[in-house]
This record gives structure tokens, C-alpha cells and sequence, in this order.
């Protein structure tokens, strides 16, 4: 019997593991990934972050702190001393330009290394201008792919930003379907001392300026004045947070809305709800993995249209679409939700089952899968991975 191929090493490199929704994904991605056919490595050029602990228990090397400032030019050196230490095949970098996907994708063409991968996972730059400065874009002719993570990112990458259209694909971020199922309701609100009856609206987003915490709290005041036994709860923490704190006593919210920080148990908070909503300002969401993860849960989700969440919502099927800063149109259809349980039912149904088939992670794993062993390979590009193929509807 012949032996079987080692698998592929492939490494990450990022700026940090910081708590965020990118973050995340590479976490994820590597927990997950086929050890039998891609070994994961991992590189984060500054501090390691607070979830280096869950990539060091899935036992993949991680590395950081590797460049010392702006112009440290030996972040280069050790670069290629990772690559050629630990073997690597393909170089994949994460994030939007900056230190990160210059440097990675310069030491692995200094490597001769057969793949070189960026995912990007904006749509827009908020401060306005390219998400691309010069430098990166002058290594265009280095990079065999760029992923973008939705298809509307895609054609804003190759229309808008000028990317090669011959090098740009499609891998979807993908939700544990495992993790979030929605299950645990009666428990998961007794943990929260929420009433079994109470309408209850989950918000999972970093306090600041562009998640629109503030229309949120505006849209809840009028949902609050129509059903006064609704509650709100807001997860996450940040820089905004004293502001929101304050609008919430100004407007008389203490009691309906509640501020539970930064939490680890999304799952059961997501289980407690009745729906989700994401009302973020446009120019700062692509694909956002809080929406995955409410859809994984059943749960119908109210979202401003913004990035490409129009690719995860259909208005009218997995929950609404409204538009970004208004909290009329909010609070509306967050009311229709809430009165309608039977609405509620369907859409959460069709909220899990466009994940099951479109959003899984294990598809967003297994894509990512094909593309490294390709490249690997001296094959190219899947061709179904392009960004003209974005998936169909049933």
C-alpha cells in the first residue's frame, strides 16, 4: 500500500490574536483544518493576543513578536527563518494590507514558495481611500489569490480597488453548525434571570463608533413603549461603552436594555433570544460572523444593509434588511418579528438551512483546503473557487 502524501504546511500570518471577528476565523480555521492534509502554523508579526492559549491547545506552532517597529526591515529575516524551520508550502495572510500582508507575502516569494495566499475581509475602508497602500499593491504580480469572503466583496475588490480579476476567490466564512444550534432556551434564560415570556433582541458587536449602538438604543425605546416586558442585550465591550451607558439612563432604558460585556457563551446568549439585529453603519461590515452565528441559532435577524450581509439575509426570508441609521425602520421591523412567533419560527428555519448548505464552517475549511493543496501542487486556482461563481439559491 502506498504511503500517504505528509500534508501540506501552511502558514498564517497575521498582525495579532486579538479578540475580533478575523481573529476568530483563523482560530477556527486551524482547529478545524484536516491535519492529515494541511499542517497549520501560525505567525503573528506583534504580541500574540488573548487567543494565542486556543491555537497552542489545537498544537499548532504559533509564533509572534516578530517585528520590532515600522522599519524593523529583519521582521524579513525571520520570516523566511519560520518558513524554512517549520518547512512551509503555502504562506497565506490575513487581514486588509498593512505590515502584515506585505511582509508575509515578500518572504515567501524570497522562499520560492509554490503559493501565496491574502484573504481580505473588508469591503470598504472606513477612513475612505484604498484598503490597499502602495507597497502592497506593487506585490499584485506575487500573489496567486486573493480571497475575498463574500462575492460582493469580491466585486468591489476587482471593480472598485483594482485587483486582478484572474487572481480573486470566493471562500465564504463559515459557522460551527455544532456550536450553534439554537437549542437550551428555558436554560439559558434562567441563567439570565429572563422572564420565560419576555421578547428578548440579542446585539453581538464591539462598543464602538460603526457598530450604532446609539440607533439601536433609539430603535429599542420605541420597541420598549409598544411591548414594555421587551428586552434587550448587548454583548460586547469597548470604547463606546460609557456613552451607551449614558443615552441608556437618558433614555430610561436601564431596565430593558442590558450591557453583559465582552462573553464566551454566545451559543446560550444567541439560545435566549428571540432575534438577533445588526444595525452597524455602512463601509465597516463584510460578512459579519455575528449574523452566521444567529442564523446557525434559528434565530431571524434584523440587519441595516450594509458590506454583504444581503448575501446572508434575504429581506423578507432569514429576517429584514433596513436601512443603516434609521431607527424607525428598526424598531418596525423588529416589532414584526416579535409579534409574529410563527413569522419568527419560519424564518429562523430558513436562516439555518441557508447555513447548512452555504455557510457551514466545515465548507469554509474544506474550501480553503482545496485552494492550499492546489496551490501546493503547482495546479493553480480551483476554478470553482473565482468570484464570478458566488453560491446560487435553491
Amino acid at each position: 500500500m502506498a504511503d500517504s502524501p505528509a500534508p501540506v504546511p501552511v502558514l498564517f500570518v497575521l498582525t495579532d490574536l486579538r479578540v475580533g471577528g478575523m481573529e476568530r476565523k483563523v482560530v477556527e480555521i486551524v482547529q478545524k483544518i484536516d491535519r492529515r492534509r494541511i499542517r497549520p502554523v501560525v505567525a503573528c508579526l506583534k504580541e500574540a493576543g488573548a487567543l494565542a492559549p486556543e491555537v497552542e491547545a489545537a498544537g499548532v506552532p504559533l509564533y509572534s513578536r516578530l517585528i520590532r517597529g515600522r522599519t524593523d526591515f529583519l521582521v524579513l529575516w525571520r520570516l523566511r527563518r519560520v518558513i524554512r524551520r517549520e518547512g512551509i508550502r503555502v504562506v497565506c495572510t490575513v487581514g486588509d494590507g498593512g505590515d502584515r500582508m506585505f511582509w508575509g507575502r515578500l518572504a515567501a516569494r524570497l522562499c520560492r514558495l509554490p503559493g501565496i495566499v491574502s484573504t481580505l475581509h473588508s469591503t470598504r475602508n472606513p477612513g475612505g481611500g484604498s484598503i490597499l497602500d502602495r507597497p502592497n499593491r506593487w506585490l499584485f504580480g506575487l500573489t496567486d489569490a486573493f480571497v475575498a469572503v463574500a462575492a460582493g466583496a469580491a466585486r468591489y475588490l476587482v471593480e472598485e480597488e483594482g485587483f486582478p480579476p484572474e487572481k480573486v476567490v470566493v471562500i465564504y466564512n463559515g459557522v460551527d453548525l455544532d456550536r450553534y444550534t439554537g437549542a437550551g432556551r428555558e436554560a439559558a434564560r434562567a441563567a439570565l434571570g429572563l422572564p420565560a415570556d419576555a421578547p428578548v433582541v440579542a446585539h453581538v458587536a464591539a462598543f464602538r463608533p460603526e457598530k450604532a449602538h446609539d440607533v439601536l438604543l433609539r430603535a429599542a425605546a420605541r420597541v420598549v413603549a409598544r411591548l414594555p416586558a421587551a428586552r434587550f442585550l448587548l454583548i460586547g465591550d469597548g470604547p463606546e461603552r460609557p456613552r451607551i451607558e449614558a443615552l441608556r439612563s437618558e433614555l430610561g432604558l436601564e431596565e430593558a436594555v442590558r450591557l453583559l460585556g465582552r462573553r464566551s457563551d454566545i451559543p446560550e446568549l444567541l439560545a435566549a433570544a428571540d432575534l438577533a439585529v445588526l444595525c452597524s453603519h455602512p463601509m465597516v461590515e463584510t460578512f459579519p460572523n455575528s449574523v452566521l452565528e444567529a442564523m446557525a441559532s434559528r434565530r431571524p435577524v434584523v440587519s441595516t444593509r450594509v458590506g454583504s450581509v444581503d448575501e446572508q439575509i434575504e429581506d423578507g426570508v432569514e429576517g429584514f434588511l433596513v436601512p443603516p441609521g434609521d431607527p424607525e425602520a428598526l424598531a418596525d421591523r423588529i416589532l414584526r418579528v416579535l409579534e409574529n412567533p410563527g413569522l419568527a419560527r419560519r424564518m429562523g428555519e430558513a436562516a439555518r438551512e441557508k447555513v447548512e448548505k452555504h455557510f457551514s464552517a466545515a465548507r469554509m475549511v474544506g474550501d480553503r483546503e482545496e485552494l492550499f493543496l492546489a496551490l501546493a501542487a503547482g495546479r493553480g486556482v480551483p476554478a470553482r473557487l473565482y468570484w464570478q461563481n458566488p453560491p446560487r439559491k435553491a
